[in-house]
């Protein structure tokens, strides 16, 4: 199907018009939490300073700490669910291209995790949010090697990495994530590699 200049540019500003939307709700919610803590901050309020309806918020996050992290549901279209299920490389590898792809990460940890030291109790939503959104993720990891234990513990190696990917940001906002997951995975091997286990 051939796509005309107009449709293309289209497309591209209405995906910039929803990235846009996205970070402003994730700004306002993040800021918000910051000033008075999870309890002290409603959803209508954030739209109300987004400008937008609480619909709108609900087609972007599910919860005002996801949008205050940052946190993205989970999606794996189809064309990728095929690829993964069909692609016959590294596992690992594989899977941070998937992870790359699938899921949404913090995009200003370094902010999140002064949240997180400021109002402690949110460490458990953070991370119980990032857990809800890890299921889909292992379920295709099991799909693939027909084993659940094998999924979760290369869905382990994938928090390490995304832990580690966090800690320290890159300088380059266009670095790819895949990438920047792969060269994290490559230095926890190393670590492993001298261990006398």
């Amino acid at each position: 199907m051939t796509h005309t200049i107009d449709e293309v540019a289209a497309g591209s500003l209405r995906e910039r018009k929803k990235q846009a939307t996205r970070h402003a709700i994730h700004e306002v919610a993040l800021a918000l939490l910051e000033e008075r803590g999870l309890e002290g901050v409603t959803v209508e309020e954030i739209c109300t300073q987004v400008g937008i309806s609480q619909r709108t918020f609900f087609n972007y996050f599910p919860t005002k700490t996801a949008a205050a992290f940052d946190l993205t549901e989970t999606v794996i279209e189809p064309e990728l669910r095929e690829w993964f299920l069909s692609a016959h490389g590294d596992l690992i590898s594989d899977v941070c291209d998937l992870v790359a792809k699938a899921m949404s990460l913090p995009s200003d940890y370094p902010r999140v995790k002064a949240l997180i030291k400021k109002y402690p109790d949110l460490s458990m939503t953070f991370w119980k949010q990032f857990s809800v959104r890890k299921q889909p993720i292992i379920d295709i990891i099991a799909e693939r090697t027909g084993d659940r234990d094998v999924a979760g513990t290369a869905f382990g190696v994938m928090i390490v990495a995304i832990m580690g990917m966090m800690r320290h940001p890159s300088d380059d906002p266009s670095a790819e994530i895949a990438s920047r997951l792969k060269a994290e995975v490559g230095s926890i091997a190393a670590l492993i590699g001298h261990c006398d286990c």
